[in-house]
């Protein structure tokens, strides 16, 4: 089957369906994933193919100055379906898995005739989140002239990545929900092969302390770098290592000389990097905060923006982490309330137990291969019934 993957050019929205992508490819199906043009050359490192599509690229969040999403996501979307419809229409997939935020996949799907999933990256969007998604898809429709049915787009299947004993109560406004292990952030390809040639284990096994602890920004909050700098200050202090990812592109000597015990690098390969860590401070990303639990790891969230507020506190909620919010998160105040934070996590046995059952819920959940394997199978009977 002709399986299109769609995604904004984030690599926080791609990496989560690139694993779908992955998956798909090895049970035999013609594969593509379609993003901005920034992003194509990381598809393709994973060995799939990919379609550069739009060119509007994503916002940069600096100190202070949070980019508006709904309205970037909408304007590049339009970008995207410009290259990306009559692609699809002339490829013509008989499946097209577009993650959520990722307005064109979901007209491209329409354009090919197509059976449409929508890919969650985290916490299920609230109802007015999804309203406001189904109007701009809706619009987008409309500009090419093609049927849109609001009640069968809200009755599609959406693959939902986050794991049921961390989820917000309230409305749940998917209800074709199919649940899906989340991909471990960072390499779509893990276990396939040393995403870093070895050389991240090496300077691990160089790094004085028993414990180590990650700290990043993400890969689009990493420009705010007062809270960056803050948050090693902290961590600095305690006697644990500290590996810091300053985000794809930035310089890792932005951050100055450090000591013996902290080792800062662009991005890096979550599989090689997190089986070695002991706690992970972070943005409160979809991506991280998943990947962190995903082995068992207790979380430290400094949220910044988009859906970090609410990812860090489903993660607080269920035991497995602590959230820093204003006035802590304030520069002159942050090294001091990271540090003690992070020895809290360490220190206190219940936060890694509570990680752990999180990770056993994350790896009880339906792997990409079982799941694209019926998402072919409906595809498949959809179409035998036209």
């Amino acid at each position: 089957m002709r399986i299109l993957l769609s995604a904004c050019p984030l690599y926080g929205h791609v990496n989560p369906v690139l694993a779908l992508a992955v998956a798909a490819r090895e049970a035999g199906h013609d594969v593509v994933v379609a993003t901005g043009p920034e992003l194509v050359p990381h598809v393709a490192r994973a060995g799939v193919e990919a379609w550069a599509v739009g060119s509007v690229p994503p916002p940069a969040a600096v100190a202070g100055a949070e980019p508006d999403w709904l309205a970037w996501f909408v304007t590049s979307a339009r970008e995207r379906a410009a290259d990306l419809v009559p692609r699809a229409a002339r490829w013509r997939p008989g499946l097209v898995v577009a993650e959520e935020t990722d307005l064109a996949g979901m007209v491209a799907a329409t354009a090919g005739g197509a059976r449409l999933a929508v890919h969650g990256l985290g916490i299920m969007p609230a109802p007015a989140v999804l309203d406001a998604c189904v109007a701009a898809v809706a619009d987008l429709h409309r500009q090419w002239a093609l049927p849109f049915d609001s009640g069968a787009f809200r009755a599609a299947t959406y693959l939902e990545v986050w794991p049921a004993a961390m989820r917000p109560a309230g409305a749940r406004p998917w209800p074709g929900a199919t649940p899906l292990r989340p991909a471990v952030a960072g390499d779509p390809t893990a276990g396939r092969r040393t995403a870093s040639g070895g050389w991240l284990s090496r300077a691990l096994d160089g790094l004085p302390y028993a414990d180590t602890v990650h700290l990043t920004l993400g890969t689009v909050f990493h420009g705010d770098r007062p809270v960056l700098a803050a948050a090693l200050d902290g961590l600095r202090e305690l006697p644990v290592n500290v590996v810091v990812a300053v985000g794809p592109g930035a310089d890792p000597a932005s951050l100055g000389e450090q000591p013996a015990h902290v080792l800062v690098a662009p991005y890096l390969p979550y599989p090689e990097l997190l089986p070695r860590c002991r706690a992970v401070v972070s943005q409160g990303g979809a991506g991280v905060l998943l990947a962190g639990l995903a082995h068992g790891l207790p979380q430290l969230a400094v949220p910044l923006g988009a859906d970090q507020a609410r990812n860090a506190a489903a993660c607080r909620d269920a035991g497995a982490g602590l959230v820093l919010e204003p006035p802590e998160v304030a520069a002159e105040s942050l090294a001091g309330a990271v540090a003690g934070a992070v020895a809290r996590l360490l220190g206190e046995a219940s936060f890694a137990a509570s990680a752990r059952e999180v990770a056993a819920a994350l790896a009880a959940m339906p792997a990409a291969g079982p799941v694209v394997a019926e998402l072919a199978r409906q595809a498949d009977s959809v179409a035998a019934r036209r």
